[in-house]
């Protein structure tokens, strides 16, 4: 495994990717920082594009069936990093964990029931939810001490209503990992109400030391037999665009019936001819190119965390234990949020995430992405230096 050159800028424009071609679409403009989608400015491991390019040799791109050792791949990888033995009979593929979710909606609520997330929260629960004809149901997660936390009592009287609970772990844009004991009393909580979990660990590997991560269904035998568990090597392993998750039912009858909506009712159940062959090398040879990456992300949180306290006292960074999807507490710069907006768009030239999108909590707060070369945010920081001392001038 070659040294990886993170800092080398890669231009990515031009190659239909939405964070860059997406832009004029979503922000107005394209002369700005592109500092918002989950997807890393990295260039992946030399393994999984050398297997691509080998499946990409053979001339026929027809339907698939997995390649032998393809779920083994993906458990060996959980088992190694996060301690847990799934049988790989216990999982099933989709093409997204948004697609996994809308699946587990269909196949386990009716139309009308609620659905309980956690805001500030990944904003596409809630159109998801929404969108099948659901009811969304809020448990807002407090902010206090630069640092995000369950309300485990208000959480106990939405549990009572919902039907669903779609968990984040880790949370995306909180960061939080959340404790043995944060998880232990969520457990309870769902298990006094028969409450089934989809939990969407998609962003468990990206977890910073001296946190652990800890999956929902090994905490117990209940929780194995009540969650539906939701990862991906995308976020990981930067192949988002190949379309490929790995989801895990423990309970045989709850998975059958999801099996069925996915075969039968969304017709997704077949894979994607270069995301085999990206998945597979992804788990099977992809740690050396993963450590690198973990190194040069934590990296890039401390000069964030460093210049931002150093340069723009008014913005700061809440201090992540996972992803690299961050969020910046900016109400001290005193900006409504469509202001907010308009201030970093036109005066600081960057695209973040606005809080208010991951729903009540978010207001005052941006979500960046560090996924990207030290340079830019080190420009980033600058333009917001100078904007902000005149905001305040």
């Amino acid at each position: 495994m070659t040294s990886i050159h993170f800092d080398q800028p890669i231009d990515r424009k031009n190659t239909n990717c939405t964070k860059y071609d997406g832009m004029a679409a979503t922000f107005g403009r394209t002369d700005v920082l592109p500092m918002w989608i989950a997807d890393m400015d990295f260039p992946v491991s030399e393994e999984i594009t050398a297997a691509i390019r080998r499946r990409a040799d053979h001339p026929v791109y027809g339907y698939n069936t997995t390649p032998e050792g393809y779920f083994a791949a993906f458990t060996a990888w959980v088992q190694e990093l996060h301690g847990w033995n799934i049988p790989p009979e216990w999982v099933c593929h989709t093409p997204g964990v948004l697609t996994a979710l809308s699946a587990a909606i269909l196949a386990f609520t009716e139309p009308g029931d609620k659905v309980l997330i956690q805001p500030p929260v990944y904003f596409p629960f809630s159109s998801t939810i929404e969108a099948l004809g659901r009811q969304v149901l809020n448990n807002p997660l407090r902010y206090e001490d630069s640092r995000f936390s369950m309300d485990f009592t208000d959480l106990e009287e939405r549990a009572r209503e919902a039907k669903l609970f779609v968990f984040c772990s880790p949370h995306n844009p909180a960061g939080r990992v959340w404790t043995r004991e944060e998880l232990a009393r969520t457990e309870e909580i769902c298990r006094k109400n028969n409450l089934l979990v989809f939990s969407d660990e998609i962003h468990s590997d990206i977890v910073y030391q001296p946190a652990r991560h800890l999956l929902f269904p090994s905490l117990s035998d209940w929780s194995r037999e009540n969650c539906i568990l939701a990862m991906s090597p995308s976020k990981t392993f930067n192949i988002a665009g190949l379309e490929a998750s790995f989801i895990t039912i423990p309970n045989q009858e709850r998975r059958e019936r999801y099996q069925h909506f996915l075969r039968y009712g969304l017709h997704v159940a077949n894979c994607n001819t270069f995301g085999l062959a990206a998945a597979q090398a992804a788990y099977q040879r992809g740690g050396p190119w993963y450590r690198q990456l973990m190194a040069y992300l934590k990296g890039n949180m401390d000069y964030l965390d460093q210049a931002l306290m150093e340069k723009v006292p008014q913005v700061r960074l809440v201090r992540s234990e996972a992803t690299y999807i961050l969020f910046l507490d900016m109400r001290e710069l005193g900006l409504e949020p469509e202001a907010l907006q308009t201030f970093l768009l036109e005066r600081v030239r960057a695209a973040l995430n606005p809080g208010p999108t991951f729903g009540p909590g978010g207001q005052g707060f941006m979500r960046i992405n560090i996924a990207t070369q030290r340079a830019n945010l080190e420009q980033f920081v600058e333009r917001l230096a100078a904007e902000a001392a005149k905001l305040h001038g």
